[in-house]
């Protein structure tokens, strides 16, 4: 993970350089809002409202409070100066974002879908694990090595067995429904499942790159106030140094 000090900068290759690459401040409020109220509070929304058991919004209620007063804070505080912080933030974001949608995937399976197969459980749980080890290692993978020499365009092929158990996943989901539960919960339960995963791919990416540019903060670049923002500041009296 740690680049060798005599590299430069320069010749660092492009997907390195984007890996110590910080979320542009003029994006950040609009993405925790994105994160937040779309990405997150929706499916988590529709997985609790299918399950209607209180005991699940216990579980999933400290990762929604952390998210939504961090995510608060990212919006009241001065962008230029939470720029780690916002790595870190997308990193853990995804990571108990993940977690509790997995929490309304097998609540959304047993009390609303009654499924019973414990083959059913196995499967969806050992395909869960499987595409975190994927994404976890695909990130380490891309990183390691000489930082100075481009990568090619992996191979695909060789995650296409995961993927390729979506579709089993999906039969056994028909055949243990069957005909007593309504189409729309079934849609529900794949569209939150797979947000789930987009969310475990995300902790792997940011928390990977907040770790990354952390061992490596000599060549990490934050980004510099703009001419319109300097002015502001100086005109509210700032310093600008």
């Amino acid at each position: 993970m740690k680049i060798n000090p005599k590299m430069r900068h320069q010749d660092l290759a492009q997907h390195v350089n984007e890996q110590l690459e910080f979320i542009p401040v003029e994006d950040v409020r609009s993405s925790v809002i994105v994160m937040i109220l779309v990405i997150y509070d929706v499916p988590l929304l529709m997985g609790l409202l299918s399950i209607f058991e209180l005991e699940y919004l216990w579980i999933v209620s400290p990762f929604i409070l952390i998210l939504h007063l961090w995510g608060t804070r990212l919006l009241i505080k001065n962008p230029y100066s939470t720029q780690f912080e916002m790595v870190l933030f997308m990193g853990i974001w995804g990571s108990f974002g993940a977690i509790s949608l997995f929490v309304m995937v097998q609540g959304m399976s047993y009390y609303t879908l009654h499924i019973t197969s414990v083959f059913y459980y196995i499967v969806i749980n050992l395909t869960s694990i499987l595409l975190t080890y994927i994404f976890v290692k695909y990130q380490i993978d891309k990183y390691s090595g000489d930082p100075t020499k481009e990568k090619k365009r992996g191979n695909k092929s060789k995650y296409m067995g995961a993927l390729a158990i979506a579709p089993a996943i999906g039969y056994m989901l028909g055949q243990s429904v069957q005909e007593t539960i309504v189409l729309k919960f079934v849609i529900a339960l794949i569209v939150i499942y797979f947000f789930a995963i987009f969310l475990v791919y995300a902790a792997a990416k940011f928390l990977h790159r907040y770790f990354f540019m952390k061992a490596n903060m000599d060549y990490v670049n934050y980004h510099p106030y703009s001419n319109k923002k300097k002015e502001k500041l100086i005109k509210q009296g700032v310093e600008i140094k």
